[in-house]
């Protein structure tokens, strides 16, 4: 299970940052700015310390990088997605 934190916690990291976001295109009007940049911190810290924790900083930093890319990449393509889907159900 630990192996899979700094995946979920960047995960997390990267959807509070894009739903902050001014372009985000999930909910009508983004998150507080302020309040979603903190939270994005606090999880982004978070998923670090178990690879400090555990003496493997190098591989943990390239997870949670990696992670972070991949999800800022698919967000935009989610909600393309989302709203195709829910204009052919109209």
């Amino acid at each position: 299970m630990r192996e899979f934190l700094p995946v979920a916690l960047a995960f997390v990291s990267a959807l509070f940052f894009y739903l902050g976001s001014p372009g985000q295109q999930w909910r009508a009007a983004p998150l507080w700015p302020r309040f979603s940049r903190r939270a994005s911190l606090v999880a982004l810290i978070a998923a670090v310390i178990p690879g400090v924790t555990s003496g493997h900083l190098a591989s943990t930093l390239s997870i949670v990088v990696t992670t972070l890319m991949a999800s800022f990449v698919a967000f935009p393509f989610v909600a393309a997605l989302r709203r195709r889907a829910a204009g052919t159900a109209r």
